[in-house]
């Protein structure tokens, strides 16, 4: 039985030779010369692999490849891990041109709970931005083309919420909402006079009002897809090109959540967004996206539509920055600052509003 890699004294040309082959990538010749180099994650560790293949080697492959580990002393990497081999297989099975990086092989066991993914490195023709400065307005047009091309594939697709994505059922809400509340509470006294009354109490009716629209709203796949999950920019690799090239999904741990679109949308925007952007480009990209999303085949949802599920989706992620600290594993800079973005945009955009209507 093949088992995910486990340091990196297994990375040679005879490893690799073995796993393209296994995978039907290559069909003739082997790789000659391997070496690599690495860097970590929050929570894998990522190496790059440079290639050469001997000279009879057919079909041509890239020379230059990633190969990510999730750490194995960290439970919710291995999990993640998983997670994201489960998705990568499924995608590639299902969509005939899944808005990902190419995966040339997946593995994982379910014994040790490790994993590994061996994608294509397109760090020629794609980039990521430097942390925390956003892409341009055109590379964020590609990426909300890309989550609709995503979304609309996935709504009222037959196999949603049976053979990919976790459909909520009662126990489900249940245990999300005691695990909003406990985690506001404690969130609530760790800040102190740090939280002003008024988010507070924003934070406190919301979650009074949430239990109930989740229930009406989360529980059938009406109106709802398949989610990124963790759809902020630097979770996309962005072309280099912006005329011809297209944006790519990447770090699909999370990609397993049935949800309104636009709560890829909302994280996108209201959580990692401070005012002066949003006020700039929030409104047009919406729309962008809904375009967009309607140019892929999907009926029924109007602008309005998408637009009133947008500000139930931020105030559902006015509790994304409570929960990223009640994990203990959520650097304080980036919880802070996220509670912060979402807490001015749940009031721009009148949220409060919604919990009275």
């Amino acid at each position: 039985m093949t088992e995910p890699i486990e340091n990196e004294e297994q990375l040679t040309p005879e490893w690799l030779t073995e796993r393209l082959r296994r995978r039907g990538h290559l069909a003739r010749g082997r790789v000659a010369r391997l070496s690599h180099k690495s860097f970590g994650t929050f929570f894998s560790q990522i190496y790059r692999l440079e290639v050469l293949y001997s000279n009879d080697a057919a079909p041509a492959l890239p020379n230059s490849l990633l190969l990510k580990v999730p750490f194995a002393e960290n439970e919710a990497a291995l999990k993640m891990g998983l997670d994201e081999v489960e998705i990568y297989q499924a995608l590639t099975a299902t969509m005939a041109d899944p808005p990902v990086v190419r995966c040339f092989d997946s593995v994982l066991s379910q014994t040790s709970q490790k994993s590994h993914l061996l994608l294509e490195d397109l760090s020629e023709t794609h980039f990521q931005p430097e942390l925390p400065v956003p892409p341009s307005l055109r590379h964020c047009e590609l990426c909300v083309e890309t989550l609709a091309q995503f979304h609309a594939f996935w709504w009222n697709h037959p196999g949603l919420g049976t053979e990919r994505g976790v459909l909520l059922d009662a126990a489900a809400l249940e245990k999300i909402v005691s695990r909003n509340r406990q985690a506001l509470s404690g969130f609530v006294e760790f800040l102190g006079d740090r939280l002003s009354k008024e988010r507070r109490i924003a934070c406190e009716e919301a979650l009074a009002f949430l239990p109930a629209f989740w229930e009406r709203r989360l529980m059938s796949v009406e109106r709802n897809t398949l989610i990124h999950g963790d759809a902020h920019l630097w979770n996309f690799l962005h072309p280099k090109d912006v005329e011809h090239g297209r944006a790519y999904l990447i770090d699909l741990a999370t990609t397993n959540r049935i949800r309104p679109p636009t709560n890829d949308l909302a994280y996108m925007m209201a959580l990692q967004w401070f005012p002066a952007r949003r006020a700039l480009m929030e409104e047009s990209l919406l729309g962008h996206y809904h375009r967009a999303l309607l140019s892929h085949g999907v009926t029924g949802y109007s602008w309005e539509d998408c637009l009133l599920d947008y500000r139930y989706s931020v105030m559902t992620h006015l509790f994304t920055p409570v929960q990223q600290w009640d994990s203990k594993q959520i650097p304080a800079m980036v919880w802070w600052h996220n509670f912060e973005r979402i807490s001015e945009a749940y009031k721009d955009l009148r949220c409060g509003e919604l919990v009275s209507s």
